[in-house]
């Protein structure tokens, strides 16, 4: 084991960002082998003793100018560090960089720490926002003008797309803003699974609670209803009057021509991307005239614009995955600080999500505990409860909030396996490219006070990976069923003997026992579908 300083040495060589160490007169004293790599390639090996202030100076433009302005308030002690954020294009790629400058003493001399991070996937990111953001509000601008009655509801649902972090999050929120405007009383919107031809509904609202039927169209059968047709043409679809319409009455709702008069189906097509459906449902006839149904258009083409930028932030690059396994140590690590609280070994069962779509981890602890031991809040947590008790273990349900889970999760991570002991969690995660996967990695250790990276795998996918059948089912599923199914599944329902009763699930999901199981078995058979046809 060599020195402290031998240690220190070793880990700043190896960093994979540039650094470099300046005196107070602003000369190079040492440097990393990522800031000699991206240096010159006919300037000094190490850059040591190069001037890094009068190099910075003949540089003519106003990001250079501020650079050694920073510099020299750090060195001078005007102030302890500074950063700034600049460009630094090839003739064939644009990059975007981050400065940092810190001040520290040494043997009675002022030095500062020069740092690069190169952060060009977030600008292209940021930039890509803007310009969905952008794109958005024109949309709004071009159809405020034929507005009256439902100005305020374009603007509500133009928000909502603006605002929206998921896609279910922005079709709850369109069904529900829709159905606060008359005529409108009821609203859904159905995606389409390809591969079984069926378009089912995903997120619905209605002014009276009507329930929409757990059910589904098929693409070939089905081709009358209006949902169908905006579909597979890619046009709107009206019909003014239910009651004159020959199969009003082998539609879902059920009692369609009795609630409703008329109804609008318009496609959410992006480009060359059909994302589903949106149908509306009026209380009266001839409701959806031709400027009506110029609104609806447009707001349909704002939501398929949002739907857009939300699914191209989660668009896979790589057909490759990467498996990474690690060790995190840190007190302030919800579960870390669950498991030493009540000294039990932790595990992670699975994520759910509820109908909020906010994130629910079950847990699994080695020994019984009561729900007092558990009610101690943490920073990460919202809320804990103890689900059930048996052969010594506990099974726990944790609402998280900006967790280890989560914020993996919105890497496109899958989280393998993750348990703690003794103060450390031990992790495995798969992620869907090498980019997302040094992302994550980047984020936990800016989060977390020491994290170890165990080992790092890349393999190509099969041809037919698993999340394609994952998307699938979960297309086919309603948000009530997958969290019956994936509930069920992560507390070891299915497993003998139990470790949670079918009432437990259903007391957690707050609805009735019958009613879990309806859900259990539905989304069972859907399951069962997939697998056998």
């Amino acid at each position: 084991m060599g020195t402290r300083h031998e240690l220190a040495a070793s880990a700043l060589e190896d960093l994979p960002i540039t650094v470099a160490l300046i005196d107070e007169n602003g000369e190079i004293l040492l440097t990393n082998r990522s800031w000699r790599e991206f240096g010159p390639a006919d300037g000094p090996t190490d850059h040591v003793g190069v001037d890094y202030l009068a190099n910075a100076t003949t540089a003519e433009d106003e990001h250079a100018r501020r650079a050694v302005e920073g510099i020299e308030a750090v060195l001078a002690g005007d102030r302890d560090e500074f950063s700034m954020e600049y460009p630094c294009h090839s003739p064939d790629r644009k990059h975007w960089f981050l400065m940092r400058v810190t001040r520290f003493s040494h043997d009675g001399r002022r030095l500062a720490s020069l740092v690069h991070l190169e952060i060009t996937d977030r600008k292209l990111a940021e930039i890509a926002a803007e310009e969905n953001e952008r794109r958005i509000r024109a949309e709004r601008e071009t159809v405020e003008h034929v507005l009256e009655r439902v100005d305020g509801l374009v603007t509500e649902i133009t928000d909502a797309a603006v605002g929206a972090e998921t896609r279910a999050a922005l079709e709850r929120d369109v069904c529900t803003r829709l159905t606060d405007t008359d005529p409108y009383v009821l609203a859904w919107t159905g995606r389409v699974d390809v591969t079984r031809q069926r378009l089912s509904p995903r997120e619905w609202d209605s002014r009276d609670d009507v329930p929409l039927e757990d059910d589904e169209l098929v693409l070939e059968s089905d081709e009358s209803h209006p949902a169908v047709r905006a579909f597979v043409d890619r046009e709107p679809q009206v019909i003014d009057d239910i009651d004159a319409f020959d199969d009003a009455d082998r539609w879902w709702p059920v009692g369609a021509g009795e609630r409703f008069q008329s109804v609008a189906a318009l496609p959410l097509a992006y480009g060359d991307v059909t994302y589903g459906v949106l149908v509306v449902f009026a209380d009266e006839t001839d409701a959806f005239d031709e400027r009506e149904s110029l609104v609806l258009e447009s707001l349909a083409g704002t939501v398929a614009t949002a739907m857009n930028a939300l699914e191209a932030r989660r668009m896979l690059t790589s057909e490759a995955v990467v498996s990474i396994e690690a060790a995190v140590e840190d007190p302030s690590l919800f579960v870390t600080s669950l498991s030493e609280r009540v000294d039990a070994t932790i595990s992670y069962r699975g994520l759910t999500y509820d109908a909020d779509e906010t994130p629910q981890l079950l847990l699994y602890a080695d020994r019984e505990i009561d729900q007092e031991a558990v009610l101690a809040p943490d920073a990460d947590v919202r809320d804990l409860s103890v689900l059930s008790k048996n052969d010594g273990g506990t099974l726990l349900e944790v609402t998280a909030g900006d967790g280890p889970v989560t914020a993996l999760n919105e890497h496109g991570a899958v989280v393998q396996e993750l348990s703690v002991s003794d103060g450390v969690a031990d992790l495995a995660v798969e992620f869907p490219d090498s980019r997302s996967a040094r992302s994550a990695y980047d984020l936990l250790e800016r989060r977390y006070d020491r994290v170890e990276l165990i080992s790092y795998h890349e393999q190509e996918e099969p041809s037919q990976r698993p999340h394609d059948v994952s998307a699938r089912l979960e297309s086919s599923l309603t948000d009530r069923q997958l969290l019956a199914l994936r509930k069920a599944y992560h507390a070891n329902y299915f497993e003998w003997p139990r470790d949670i009763s079918g009432e437990e699930l259903a007391d957690s999901m707050d609805i009735s026992r019958s009613t879990f199981h309806q859900h259990l078995r539905t989304a069972q058979r859907k399951v069962l579908e997939e697998l056998f046809d």
